[in-house]
Formats: C-alpha cells, sequence, structure tokens
C-alpha cells in the first residue's frame, strides 16, 4: 500500500475516534473473555510492567490490575486518541499515557523503548492499513518485550463472521481513498446509527503466519475467544519459558 493512501485511512480513522470517543468508551467497559487467558499464565512474579498498544480507555490495565491484586502493576498504553487516553487516566491514574500515531508516526517515537514483561496488542492491528506496516509494527513490539517476557496479540476475525457482513461499506463513501490502492482483507465499516464509517482490515492465517514469521520468540499459546460465539478474535502469545 502506498503512503499516501495509508496517510488517508490513518487520518479517517483518527477523526472517527475523535468524533465517537464518548460513545465507543462507553460501550467498552467490560474486559473481553481472552485476556482471562493470558492473565492466567502470567506466572511472573512480584510486578509487572505492561505495554498495552492501542489502549483506549484503558480498560485491558482496570482488569490486569484487579486480576493480579495485591501484585502491583506498572501499565503504559499508548493510543492515537486524545479522548480515550483521558478517560484512561481516570481509570488509572498512575499509569504511563502516550499519544502516538501508530501508522504515520516513526515506531521508534510512538513506542516506548521498555523492555516490558508483557506487551500487548489488542482491537488495534486492524487499524493498521498494509501489510508491511503491520508486520513492522508487529516486529517492534516484540523487540520491546524483556527476555523471559510475552508478546500477546489479538486478530479481529469480523470477516470471517456473517454477523459482520452487513456493516460493511462501499468505498465511495471515502472518495479520497482510490479502492484500487487497497489490499485484500481492507473493509469499510459502518458504525453505530449515524453512518459513521472506520477503516478495518482482516488478516487471514495466512497472512497472521507472515506478519509473526520472523519475530523470534517461542509461540506459547494460539487460541480464539470472545464474541458470541467465542471466536471474534484468534490471540498468539509469544515467550520463552519460566522453567
Amino acid at each position: 500500500m502506498d503512503r499516501a493512501t495509508q496517510r488517508a485511512l490513518a487520518t479517517h480513522n483518527r477523526e472517527f475516534y475523535q468524533a465517537h470517543a464518548a460513545h465507543f468508551s462507553a460501550t467498552r467497559e467490560h474486559p473481553w473473555p481472552g485476556w482471562q487467558r493470558i492473565a492466567d499464565g502470567l506466572s511472573h512474579p512480584g510486578s509487572l510492567d505492561v505495554l498495552d498498544v492501542g489502549c483506549g480507555n484503558g480498560r485491558l490495565g482496570a482488569y490486569l490490575q484487579s486480576a493480579r491484586t495485591p501484585a502491583p502493576l506498572r501499565y503504559t498504553g499508548v493510543d492515537g486518541c486524545a479522548p480515550l487516553l483521558a478517560d484512561a487516566r481516570k481509570r488509572l491514574p498512575d499509569a504511563v499515557l502516550r499519544e502516538a500515531d501508530l501508522v504515520q508516526d516513526p515506531l521508534d517515537q510512538a513506542l516506548p523503548r521498555g523492555p516490558f514483561d508483557l506487551v500487548c496488542a489488542f482491537g488495534v492491528l486492524h487499524h493498521v492499513p498494509g501489510f508491511n506496516r503491520r508486520r513492522a509494527l508487529v516486529e517492534a513490539l516484540a523487540e520491546r518485550v524483556e527476555p523471559n517476557g510475552w508478546l500477546a496479540l489479538a486478530f479481529w476475525r469480523f470477516a470471517e463472521r456473517p454477523r459482520f457482513t452487513h456493516r460493511t461499506r462501499d468505498w465511495s463513501l471515502l472518495p479520497a481513498i482510490d479502492p484500487g490502492a487497497l489490499e485484500p482483507g481492507d473493509h469499510l465499516l459502518g458504525w453505530g446509527q449515524a453512518g459513521a464509517v472506520r477503516y478495518c482490515h482482516a488478516s487471514d492465517d495466512r497472512e497472521i503466519d507472515a506478519l509473526v514469521e520472523r519475530l523470534g520468540l517461542p509461540l506459547r499459546d494460539d487460541f480464539e475467544a470472545d464474541g458470541r460465539e467465542g471466536d471474534l478474535n484468534r490471540y498468539l502469545v509469544f515467550g520463552r519459558s519460566h522453567d
């Protein structure tokens, strides 16, 4: 995908979340069921340093904080939407929060160096346009995992679930986007009742394999969870053995 198309899609999504942050945050109060399996596998003693990329309103941090009580949690969140980060600050007043554009900013500037015990990217990779940029982001996340830490990724499987097909919209709603510049799996999805749309990418299993093939971290877990049928997200968890 060319940079102009990437920038246009990123700009549209940033404007979408700025406009709908309050509604979006209000509908994102509860943890995903898949998080429990990840939290249950965190055998890390003592405090846990977490990097949550695409943190939104910080609900993952709040969940991990409650799941690890009384063990301390040091939480760093990165997101491109200032109003959602403001909600995260209310939830997690001691958190380190950073506003960054994961598509347009250099990744070394967008992401803190770490390293971290747990690096998570949930609900964000489908908003990163272009395979090369997604792979660069995933590899940058892996670089921020400490030697005995974990990297946890989630891939939204909306294109494989018929209940989401009615949300697909025609690209003519975004005149600035040339459909010929898009990649397979790129979609425009409707949101709410006001005619709003956002860019989302559906990664199939072949693409997911290609995204993670160069990470250099062993795959520890691979499972589906969330949604009505428990299959809405595919999770991959990487990390070295603590035995």
